[in-house]
């Protein structure tokens, strides 16, 4: 029989043992790099780091590249202009663009506002995104729009951080906001005349659609969206000639009676966040609870069947958000290599390499 004294010592250890796992778990998350943004750039991944930093990995085996890109002030933000080089904004409000050929950064203008991101369209113009508005900063001119597409969510003369910005082919600038229970708000910006888009949403559901992402094929722009508020649900939407439509909607439901119990379980939905066109084999890719996903094209991806999982990495989840019961989404953007490959940037993990056959963290 196990005494008093043998419990309370059992416990003891337990609570030592917790503790110091918590410690060294606490001490080997602040000695790794952690990164805030990623892209991919003439066959290199560029990693921007939280303290300001940029490192490279070769984005055919994901091996990290000696070469240093050293800048002369802390980066805030990293881009890619209409010809892909990369952009930087630094907190000497400058914005610098790369010059491959002789590896250092060109001056291509300066900011006022901190940016949450840089644009640049198919004329060369730079646009930021701040709290004040759109701003262009050629003329230095803001544009705010009060107006939501969400009835539960009002501005007065700022807007929150947008939790995903695209620039598309035809030169409009999307922003996609994320309100947890609340859902998400959707701006679109011509770049060309600068005016804000009335858009269509038909039966897209923006009150319970928090936006992950945009994308685009060769006719088409594309977002997904993700919840997780007591239940999971995700969609990917499809945007044609400014109006909206589902192409993907995943959403927590029962399962059909089964046994002579008429035993019924809950399925969760696909909580959806970055998502992705891959041009090399005409797939569109989304990472979910569950893993990643591409589905072809040609197939009817209205159907969750119809998408075929890719690989499900263990990474790491953190419960509780400001404005939601559930977790933040984990992973934050996915960008393609090529036909097989891709890299991921995640919340808590650092990033993703998958080669085809297995992830890898850098």
């Amino acid at each position: 029989m196990t005494s008093v004294k043998d419990l309370d010592m059992k416990k003891i250890l337990t609570i030592f043992i917790l503790l110091t796992s918590l410690f060294f778990s606490s001490v080997r998350g602040q000695s790794e790099t952690q990164y805030k943004d990623i892209l991919v750039s003439n066959n290199i991944i560029w990693a921007l780091t939280n303290d300001g930093n940029i490192k490279l990995f070769d984005a055919t085996n994901g091996n990290q590249l000696d070469k240093n890109i050293s800048a002369d002030s802390s980066i805030i933000l990293m881009s890619k202009d209409n010809n892909g080089n990369p952009v930087i904004a630094n907190k000497k409000k400058q914005l610098k663009r790369y010059n491959r050929s002789n590896n250092t950064w060109e001056l291509v203008g300066q900011f006022d506002a901190e940016p949450f991101g840089i644009f640049v369209d198919s004329k060369g113009s730079y646009f930021s995104i701040t709290s004040k508005g759109i701003q262009d900063l050629d003329t230095k001119q803001f544009y705010f729009k009060k107006n939501s597409l969400n009835q539960q969510i009002t501005y007065r003369d700022e807007w929150s951080k947008p939790y995903s910005f695209y620039i598309d082919k035809n030169d409009i600038i999307w922003l996609g906001f994320d309100y947890g229970e609340w859902g998400g708000d959707l701006f679109a910006f011509q770049t060309n005349n600068k005016k804000f888009i009335d858009l269509t949403l038909s039966n897209f559901e923006i009150a319970l659609g928090p936006i992950k992402s945009f994308f685009e094929d060769s006719t088409s722009l594309y977002f997904s969206t993700g919840l997780d508020h007591f239940r999971t649900s995700g969609n990917i939407v499809k945007v044609d000639s400014l109006k909206v439509s589902i192409l993907l909607e995943s959403k927590s439901h029962w399962s059909e009676p089964t046994g002579k119990d008429s035993i019924r379980t809950r399925i969760d939905g696909e909580y959806i966040g970055p998502a992705t066109f891959n041009p090399f084999n005409n797939s569109i890719y989304f990472y979910s609870q569950n893993g990643f996903f591409f589905g072809d094209k040609t197939n009817d991806l209205s159907k969750i069947e119809n998408w075929e999982k890719v690989v499900s990495p263990n990474l790491t989840w953190k419960y509780g958000q400001p404005n939601a019961v559930g977790s933040p989404m984990n992973v934050l953007k996915l960008c393609i290599i090529d036909k097989t490959r891709f890299v991921f940037l995640s919340q808590n993990d650092g990033i993703g390499f998958y080669d085809g056959l297995k992830v890898t963290m850098l």
